[in-house]
Formats: structure tokens, C-alpha cells, sequence
């Protein structure tokens, strides 16, 4: 996933022709539980020596780089921050195995050196999400259903974070009819994931192909039922038709994209 630098903003102090400033971080935006990130801080000392960086999330410091110190790095203890020290300089930090608790406000904090430590920073923050391979789940639709009867069908996600959005389409079109529709609040299930659920309430029909389609961020799962309504000739000939629920068959479909 392409890394984004975002606008950029900075305090910064000057003496005479002697100034600081963070021109701007890089942090990423959207990354995925269980993968790395790397953050980079750019800063101009103009003239002067660097005394420390800091790196906060949500106001909590955890990595430093001062050049005095030998080694010159240090990572605090922090629940969903893990630094590798190894691939940490003065101008980047890098974050492994990042957890849902990684998600925060990243700032980075620059000062320089005696006698004016001077310091500006600048943050951004970064989102960490869980999208799994399951595909969703399609509920209701295993009755038998009388033509033009409303559908009493829902469609689950996995257990995901954030809650992904959900659409219906019907014969490859989308559903965007707002009375077919019923919504539900997001659940949650375990270790911090929830579960977004949507109702069908359409008409039957003889033949419909019903589309559920998971997205997340550029993630998509889906997964499709295709419902058959079989009658027969005697049933239309006594007029048993419209008295008679319609035998379905069902065929499912899954797709991760």
C-alpha cells in the first residue's frame, strides 16, 4: 500500500538566521494488523546540532534518538508499538507487527541542541485495520419463497475492523431501492472486531441472483446465492399457484478479491 505523506505543518523558532523546523511526516495511513510501518520525520536544523528526536503516539512517547547516547536509540514500552531498533535512525522509526492497538495520532518531536533547544513537530495518523479471507455470510435464503413475496434475507461480514460497508445487488445491478433495505448496527465480537449486517426485504422472483459484496478500504469480499423457483403446469392449470410456496434451489458463490 502506497505511503502517504500528508500535509505538512510546523512550529518552528528562529534566532538571528539560526532556525528549526519539521517540514513534514510520513506516516501511513491505512495499514493491515500483523504488517510493518515505517515513519519518517524530515527536519532542517539550519546551522545548529541535533539534540533529540521523539516519537509520541496519542501524546506517548515511545522511541528517541539522542546523539550523545550510546547506542543513540531507545523504544519505551508501549501496548501495540513494537520498534526495530535496527532499521530506526534518527529520521525514521520502524513499527512491526502492528495490532489493532497500533491505531493513533504519531508525532514526532524534534529539538536541537544547547543553548537554545529549540523544538518543532509535526504528526499524522495512522489507521490499522483487519480484513479477513472469509467471505460474507447470506442467511434466509434457504426458504421457500411465493413469487413477489418479500425476501427475509440478511448478509453478515466476517469479523473485521473497521466495520466494512456492505451492498446487495440483484442480477448483477446494485440494490439502491432504500425500502429493500434494512440496516443494522455494527456488533462486536472478539479482540476488538465487529460485524456489519445488512437485510434484503426485495420481492421474489422465479429466478434472482443475490450479490453480497464486503468492502473494506481497496479489500472486497462477496459471496452470491442464486435462488431458482421451479412450478409446474399443474399448478398454474388449478390455479395453485398464488396458494402454494414455490420450491427453491440454491446455488452459492464465494469471491475475495
Amino acid at each position: 500500500m502506497k505511503r502517504i505523506v500528508f500535509v505538512w505543518y510546523f512550529l518552528s523558532y528562529c534566532k538571528v538566521s539560526i532556525c528549526l523546523r519539521v517540514v513534514g511526516v510520513s506516516v501511513p495511513p491505512f495499514k493491515q494488523r500483523g504488517e510493518s510501518a515505517t515513519l519518517t520525520c524530515d527536519y532542517e536544523l539550519e546551522g545548529g546540532k541535533l539534540y533529540s528526536v521523539k516519537w509520541y503516539r496519542d501524546h506517548e512517547e515511545f522511541y528517541r534518538f539522542m546523539p550523545k547516547l550510546r547506542p543513540p536509540q531507545r523504544a519505551h514500552s508501549l501496548d501495540g508499538v513494537t520498534v526495530d531498533l535496527d532499521k530506526s535512525t534518527a529520521r525514521r522509526v520502524h513499527l512491526k507487527d502492528l495490532s489493532l492497538k497500533s491505531r493513533g495520532l504519531y508525532r514526532c518531536e524534534v529539538s536541537k541542541e544547547a543553548p537554545s533547544f529549540h523544538s518543532a513537530q509535526a504528526e499524522a495518523f495512522m489507521e490499522v485495520y483487519f480484513f479477513p479471507r472469509e467471505s460474507p455470510r447470506i442467511n434466509g435464503h434457504e426458504r421457500a419463497y411465493a413469487e413477489q413475496e418479500p425476501l427475509d434475507v440478511n448478509c453478515s461480514s466476517a469479523g473485521s475492523f473497521p466495520a466494512p460497508d456492505l451492498q446487495w445487488h440483484i442480477d448483477g445491478q446494485k440494490v439502491t431501492e432504500r425500502s429493500w433495505l434494512i440496516s443494522y448496527s455494527a456488533r462486536s465480537v472478539h479482540q476488538g472486531l465487529v460485524v456489519s449486517t445488512l437485510g434484503l426485504r426485495a420481492p421474489a422472483k422465479p429466478l434472482m441472483q443475490l450479490r453480497c459484496i464486503a468492502t473494506l478500504g481497496t479489500h472486497q469480499r462477496e459471496r452470491t446465492v442464486v435462488i431458482e423457483t421451479n412450478t409446474s403446469s399443474v399448478m398454474k392449470a388449478f390455479g395453485l399457484f398464488s396458494l402454494i410456496p414455490v420450491v427453491v434451489n440454491i446455488r452459492i458463490y464465494d469471491k475475495i478479491l
